[in-house]
């Protein structure tokens, strides 16, 4: 019976035991975990709330730091500005509130505390850190690479203002800053293109213009360097300096119609510039109009009676024109005035030449011991030359061309007794 007993019981011990687990587990599921959600949302509710406070906390420290600053700076108390400018920016190590709080300039007046206070290297520290936040500012570009090209390091300076253009291609006085630094860092290509974008803005800078037409020649392109001059004179009529120095640029290159004219305007406003009336009279010697070539030289005489240079000048015109006489007549005055300037004789000597080759060929090229005693007189001229020394080197040059055409010893051996030319095509010299 005992033992019979204790089989049943067996059972019902198992069935409370798996009844108990059941409800304790359940107990765990509904009772426990409802408890700890409304936990974890309080605590987040509540971080999120401290965190809030500590950001307000934050940018009211800021906002402080940043108004006691610029009040300071205002003030013109750089050293105080600074230490709260400093402030902000750890305070604010992303510039997050920068736009916010309206101090994305504080970088700027920082580096103006630091030049005001004489530390350039400071200031320059800081627009470098300013532009790491703020890559497109142009004020920053700009006040850097002016402190780069005030202590010599121009590549560096270029870098900073070529970015500045790039963010404001209008901004004329960063062109031309830049232009100045190609120029002196002798980048003509870069130097031409920065004043091409600078005078396409400012289109009545002169002194730009100018530069810009040299910087043309300097390369090359003498077209547009004239071209350059042309712009800048129809923007000054009047201007008989430019007018000169286009009429200089015709001359060289040849084109002495277009010299003449611009000589021409010029004496139309200043009747008596001897410079403009010299230059006209070469002009017309070049064009070969001769006359108008006298006429010019002669006004000039008017001005300047003593002139030997222009005498001679008359001379040679005459001489082209093959009036020789007249030519010998001019160069006598000449060395009244000044027995001791070679270009007299020099030009007295082509009086000859010119004479002689004329002669000979008159007669199909015959050279006779006439035409030899003219070479003679122009060769005698030009040894008077050589105690000139600013004539030496032309006049040794030309009694070595004309040696050839001296009467040798059998010439005079033939013709003894026979010291002037006696041939009709000479009678002028006499």
């Amino acid at each position: 019976m005992g033992l019979i007993s204790n089989k049943r019981k067996t059972p019902w011990t198992v069935i409370v035991g798996l009844l108990t687990a059941i409800i304790f587990y359940l107990s765990i599921s509904w009772g426990c975990a409802p408890q700890q959600t409304v936990k974890k949302g309080m605590s987040l509710e509540r971080k999120k709330a401290i965190e809030d406070s500590l950001r307000k906390a934050q940018q009211f420290e800021i906002i402080k730091y940043w108004s006691s600053g610029y009040e300071y700076y205002k003030n013109k108390s750089y050293g105080d500005a600074q230490k709260y400018f400093w402030k902000v920016i750890r305070m604010d190590t992303a510039m997050a509130y920068a736009d916010t709080f309206h101090y994305k300039d504080i970088f700027a007046r920082l580096a103006n505390c630091y030049v005001r206070q004489n530390k350039p290297d400071s200031a320059q520290i800081v627009y470098k850190m300013g532009l790491k936040y703020f890559p497109n500012d142009i004020y920053l570009h700009e006040s850097l690479g002016y402190m780069l090209r005030s202590k010599g390091q121009l590549e560096a300076s270029a870098k900073q203002y070529e970015k500045a253009v790039q963010l404001n291609p209008k901004k004329t006085v960063d062109w031309k800053i830049l232009a100045e630094i190609y120029v002196k860092l002798r980048e003509t290509d870069k130097a031409i293109n920065a004043y091409e974008k600078y005078t396409a803005l400012k289109p009545n800078d002169r002194k730009a213009l100018e530069i810009l037409s040299i910087l043309y020649k300097e390369s090359g392109e003498e077209e547009k360097a004239i071209a350059k001059k042309e712009e800048i004179l129809k923007n000054n009529p009047n201007d008989v300096d430019l007018m000169l120095q286009l009429g200089k640029t015709y001359g060289d290159l040849g084109n002495y119609q277009k010299a003449r004219d611009l000589y021409l305007r010029i004496l139309k406003l200043e009747p008596e510039n001897k410079i403009a009336l010299s230059l006209l009279a070469f002009s017309y010697m070049n064009l070969e109009a001769y006359t108008e070539a006298i006429q010019t030289y002669k006004k000039l005489m008017k001005l300047e009676p003593r002139n030997a240079e222009m005498l001679c000048n008359i001379a040679s015109a005459y001489r082209m024109k093959k009036n020789y006489r007249i030519a010998k007549n001019y160069v006598r005055k000449a060395i009244s005035i000044d027995p001791k300037y070679g270009l007299v004789y020099i030009t007295m000597a082509q009086i000859y030449e010119a004479s002689a080759a004329d002669c000979i060929n008159q007669k199909g090229g015959k050279v006779d011991f006439d035409d030899k005693l003219v070479y003679e007189k122009a060769y005698n001229e030009y040894k008077k030359a050589l105690k000139d020394p600013a004539y030496i080197t032309l006049a040794q040059q030309r009694m070595d061309a004309i040696r050839a055409m001296l009467p040798t010893k059998q010439d005079r051996f033939f013709n003894q007794g026979k010291k002037e030319p006696t041939s009709p095509c000479y009678k002028w010299i006499f």
